[in-house]
């Protein structure tokens, strides 16, 4: 596993930084630039996500405050019918097969919050639920999933917008629900008819749909498809700073405490830590100042290996295997880095070489990442993820606002610029010899051509660290101690000088020789420029 980590994160970020090359050409000045720049896209901030309310039943949306504590599940349901006037099945014969029953604890509360979060939360204790004919149900995931549901979506407007149809029924697939299709072996089915894509699936996942499709008609920088506003103000306090001292203190006294000092909605999920014998109380020590709510939950669980989440309106302090069920799925607007398909695909391996390549499905991890259009980015990952990928896009951002855009075709290609590729060393020693007979034979000096303008030189880079999971450990030139990695990747730079046009046939030789022709296609998307910069 970490090899092959090693070896696609450097094939991917050797593409990254050839694309950033050509951008590099592009913006060189030049006196017969003479129309202006296409201005960046303004990228909004908001909406920040769609909220689950505008997509439930109305009744489930309603708000309300109650007190579930010390309550069971038959209680809970009574509440519902007698306070909430809503019609409730309890599939109890389903239940049971799962070991639920109506006196079994539902402890939980509502505060001020609709009341779908309430039911959602039960997904913790291992039920499930779903809306037919006005009723509502309470079952057992398993039963939940025979109750498929087909609903037409009219993408008219979609299409119209630039969308393909294709391209759509691949997001869906390939970010929502992502193991529950037919291509797959599951029961959820995509079908397109004319303008109407037709959908089988069970309600949950058809308004995740229905959050994509409202996502990509009207979304900004982040904007997550399926995410109550409650998460919004979780991750502002996640930021927030706070203060602990906690001497043996009880692991669900401390996480009560830290509840009350951060304003913060925070809960154990208790089943999950049952399973792997942690109990609530578990002594935690741990005595930090003014540090955020973050920081502080990383120290806390660190010794327990646990981690949080945010699902339901609340902050869960799970296990990492539970994490790793809970994936969101959220849209970039990303016009601004990429303006066609080839830039796009540029930036998407720009995005999986410089995050942990583990972590996606093209490397065997749980996230996706696609486009539903040139400029709008669909990415389905870990909260943490989320965050790490949107300081990406930003330093991308700083970047081509720092640069100097300028139309490339403006260029003249005939001009000698020099320019730098580092690379794998052995292939740099073949490439030494390969380039001048792949790219311009007759332009390079030799002994045969005296006049050609090319010249070619291959000198040596530091070599790159890297460990057993395969992340870049440390360059050997900073003196890192070479005990902390177990392989080392030697590196060269070739130093060419050449014509602008020939450089673009090499730099897309390189591409190929370093992935083959698929990801090299993808890889030289940059070369473009496009109307944005041509960062990618």
């Amino acid at each position: 596993m970490w090899h092959r980590s090693i070896v696609c994160a450097v094939s991917a970020a050797f593409l990254f930084f050839a694309t950033m090359a050509s951008a590099t050409w592009a913006q060189a000045p030049s006196e017969s630039t003479s129309e202006k720049p296409a201005a960046l896209p303004t990228i909004l901030d908001e909406p920040k996500f769609v909220d689950p309310a505008g997509l439930m039943p109305e009744k489930l949306a309603a708000v309300a405050t109650a007190d579930f504590s010390g309550k069971s599940l038959g209680e809970l349901v009574n509440w519902l019918q007698d306070q909430q006037k809503l019609v409730v099945i309890l599939e109890k014969s389903a239940l049971a097969e799962i070991e639920v029953f109506p006196t079994d604890p539902v402890t939980d509360r509502l505060d001020n919050a609709p009341i779908y979060l309430l039911l959602d939360r039960l997904r913790f204790r291992g039920l499930a639920w779903y809306f037919r004919d006005d009723v509502l149900h309470i079952t057992s995931p398993e039963a939940a999933q025979q109750h498929p549901v087909t609903i037409p979506y009219n993408l008219g407007d979609l299409l119209d917008a630039g969308y393909d149809a294709d391209d759509l029924q691949e997001v869906i697939r390939g970010t929502i629900a992502l193991n529950s299709w037919d291509e797959v072996g599951g029961e959820g089915a995509v079908r397109l008819l004319g303008d109407v894509l037709f959908v089988r699936q069970t309600d949950d996942v058809q308004r995740e749909i229905q959050g994509l499709f409202a996502a990509l008609r009207k979304h900004a920088r982040q904007t997550f498809i399926y995410d109550p506003p409650q998460h919004s103000a979780l991750r502002a306090k996640l930021a927030a700073s706070v203060s602990v001292d906690y001497l043996d203190t009880p692991l669900e006294d401390a996480v009560a405490k830290l509840a009350a000092a951060s304003d913060a909605d925070i809960r154990l999920d208790v089943p999950s830590l049952r399973e792997i014998r942690i109990r609530g109380r578990e002594p935690i020590t741990l005595k930090l100042a003014d540090r955020t709510l973050e920081t502080v939950l990383q120290a806390m669980f660190l010794e327990l290996n646990l981690t949080w989440l945010l699902q339901d309106g609340v902050l869960w302090i799970t296990t990492p295997e539970r994490g790793e069920d809970h994936l969101k799925t959220a849209v970039y607007d990303v016009r601004d880095l990429c303006a066609d398909s080839a830039e796009s695909e540029a930036l998407q391996d720009a995005i999986t070489s410089q995050t942990d390549p583990d972590a996606w499905d093209e490397y065997g991890g749980p996230g996706a990442l696609q486009f539903a259009r040139p400029g709008t980015l669909v990415v389905s990952q870990h909260e943490s993820m989320h965050v790490e990928l949107i300081g990406l896009l930003e330093s991308y951002r700083t970047a081509l606002l720092s640069s100097k855009p300028r139309d490339r075709h403006a260029l003249d290609p005939n001009e000698v610029i020099t320019v730098y590729y580092r690379m794998h060393a052995a292939m740099a020693d073949d490439l030494v010899t390969v380039l001048p007979k792949l790219v311009q034979p007759d332009g390079w000096k030799s002994e045969s051509h005296p006049d050609g303008q090319g010249e070619i030189l291959r000198v040596a880079s530091p070599p790159e660290l890297f460990n057993r999971e395969g992340q870049l450990a440390a360059s050997a030139a900073k003196g890192s101690p070479a005990g902390d990695a177990t392989v080392v990747v030697s590196r060269a730079v070739l130093v060419i000088r050449q014509t602008r046009a020939a450089h673009e046939k090499i730099a897309e030789v390189i591409g190929r020789v370093e992935s083959g022709d698929a990801a090299a296609m993808g890889g030289m998307g940059g070369m473009g420029g496009g109307g944005f910069g041509g960062m990618f």
